[in-house]
């Protein structure tokens, strides 16, 4: 099937206490950007790549990185060309050209983004126009469901999802200080007493730590039961992994912000991280991920995607058990009453996620959104 028409849908999205609540991030050593996301990542926008085939069959990708519209002229200008005339199932040539062509803009960023959401897309038709959920191409389900961790410690969302692993958000970081460590030991206090004494917690550093922060932090935790410390510095600070994963004896995790193949191996070989964690809308899409996947099986590491929706459940559940035991889950439908731009994304049903037996990923297209501009849940 040839393809004939490429778009970028793109809408607002709205604000919640992802981008409202005090959470270590990057620019947390600035005061003035030190309560807020929003503060400093200013407007925020979505985005659904829409690949048409000579026969009408539209396959759909979302865009991560939350600045759709910064992708906009570079699909008009640059990469749309590269897919008309083209078949669907040419994801290796096609992912290989955006990512020839696109290099001037640096190894990662929107271009990345805009790539994995082409590739998602791509993947999408695929499925569709063979009759196949995605999962069947690439490679077929391993396992019936999948084993989420909530990423939130809301205790009405885990009973209604019947999920007991939890990732926390940390709030500080190094620039707030003793008084910031122990609020980062309050908000772990809580998460235990939440979800009793068997549930995980991870702890989410958002690449705001650093070396001896961390070590510290994880002196303070590691009676709480501590089951990794993920992104706790910026993601080419490779010896910062090191020196962490030398230093404290729970599992270390990245990948969140990480765009190459050699950004994984690097991870791997010289960081040491126990767990790979690539985001599907940011590192190429499933073309890209399952040689990340490769890589981390030849040298004995975990993969746990990060991020949400049937894009990354589709692509763990073809892993298997034994490379991606968990998958990470937040309810996209509830940072907003427009809700998603992509229907059909599954909740967790008594601590399991199941995927629905349906041809490419099983969402449709929230059209009124895009219509209407509605301002969507911020999940990028």
């Amino acid at each position: 099937m040839r393809i004939t028409r490429v778009e970028l849908l793109t809408a607002p999205m709205a604000t919640n206490w992802l981008t409202e609540r005090v959470i270590a991030n990057p620019m947390s050593i600035y005061p003035e950007y030190a309560e807020r996301r929003s503060s400093w990542y200013q407007t925020q926008s979505a985005g659904v790549v829409v690949i048409t085939v000579e026969d009408g069959t539209q396959g759909y990708g979302f865009v991560g990185g939350a600045k759709a519209t910064a992708c906009v002229p570079m699909l008009d200008e640059q990469v749309r060309h590269l897919l008309i005339g083209k078949s669907c199932f040419q994801t290796e040539l096609i992912s290989e050209q955006i990512y020839r062509a696109t290099i001037m803009y640096g190894q990662g960023g929107a271009a990345a983004c805009l790539a994995s959401g082409i590739d998602i897309a791509l993947w999408d038709l695929k499925g569709k126009v063979t009759g196949l959920p995605v999962y069947e191409l690439l490679g077929g389900r391993t396992t019936d469901v999948l084993k989420p961790y909530l990423t939130s410690w809301d205790a009405e969302a885990l009973t209604r999802f019947g999920i007991r692993d939890v990732k926390i958000a940390m709030p500080y970081g190094p620039a707030a200080g003793e008084e910031g460590k122990k609020a980062n030991v309050a908000a772990v206090e809580i998460a235990r007493e939440t979800i009793g004494p068997d549930g995980f917690i991870s702890l989410d550093c958002y690449m705001a730590w650093d070396v001896p922060y961390t070590v510290d932090m994880y002196k303070r935790l590691r009676d709480y039961g501590i089951g990794w410390i993920e992104e706790p510095v910026m993601p080419e600070d490779i010896l910062g992994y090191r020196s962490i994963r030398d230093q404290v004896d729970c599992m270390v995790t990245g990948g969140e912000h990480t765009y190459t193949l050699e950004g994984f191996r690097r991870l791997i070989v010289e960081g040491g991280v126990d767990i790979i964690q690539p985001d599907i809308y940011r590192a190429g899409g499933p073309t890209v991920l399952k040689k990340v996947a490769a890589l981390a099986k030849a040298y004995g590491r975990k993969l746990i995607c990060h991020g949400v929706g049937l894009p990354t459940y589709h692509f763990l559940i073809s892993n298997g058990p034994d490379l991606s035991p968990r998958c990470e889950y937040l309810d996209i439908y509830a940072g907003s009453p427009a809700g998603w731009v992509l229907n059909g994304e599954p909740a967790p049903e008594r601590g399991e996620l199941h995927l629905p037996e349906v041809p490419g990923f099983g969402y449709t297209l929230n059209q009124e959104v895009f219509d209407q501009k509605l301002a969507v849940s911020p999940i990028w």
